[in-house]
């Protein structure tokens, strides 16, 4: 398999942007991002997922709290948009969130080529956190699918 190639592009002082190349079918990426068991083996320590527009859930991790997120958008195996909150151990409505879409496309050589965008962010020090939070776990995401 082949090394995973990661671009960022500057969309906005406040959006972060990634563009991952994965050597692995879309549904196995859909998967590793949209199953609970899944998503907890790269991204936070537990994750509570329904996958329904308009559910609640939250992204855990053990050493710094519970996220609560809310799902926007299902379009299976092809975009996946959930907005969270910045705050640990808050309810959804009682803290600013932020958007994250994920895209992807199936390419011409049987691999995935995810998008990934987050946007709302109403600091700059959020965006950094996120900025450098991202780069992590896109890591441990293309760990899981290289395995």
């Amino acid at each position: 398999m082949s090394e995973t190639l990661v671009r960022e592009r500057t969309v906005s002082e406040r959006t972060i942007e990634r563009t991952v190349e994965f050597d692995v079918p879309m549904e196995r990426v859909w998967k590793a991002i949209t199953d609970p068991a899944k998503l907890s083996k790269w991204f936070g320590d537990q994750t509570e997922l329904e996958l329904t527009v308009g559910s609640h859930g939250a992204m855990i991790w053990d050493e710094h709290g519970s996220y609560a997120i809310r799902v926007d958008e299902v379009d299976a195996p092809r975009r996946f948009v959930w907005s969270w909150v910045h705050e640990p151990d808050v309810a959804f409505d009682d803290a600013p969130s932020t958007r994250v879409e994920w895209t992807l496309t199936r390419r011409e050589d049987g691999g995935t080529t995810l998008l990934l965008r987050e946007s709302g962010f109403r600091s700059d020090l959020h965006h950094q956190q996120n900025t450098d939070g991202w780069t992590e776990e896109l890591a441990e995401l293309s760990g899981l699918l290289a395995g």
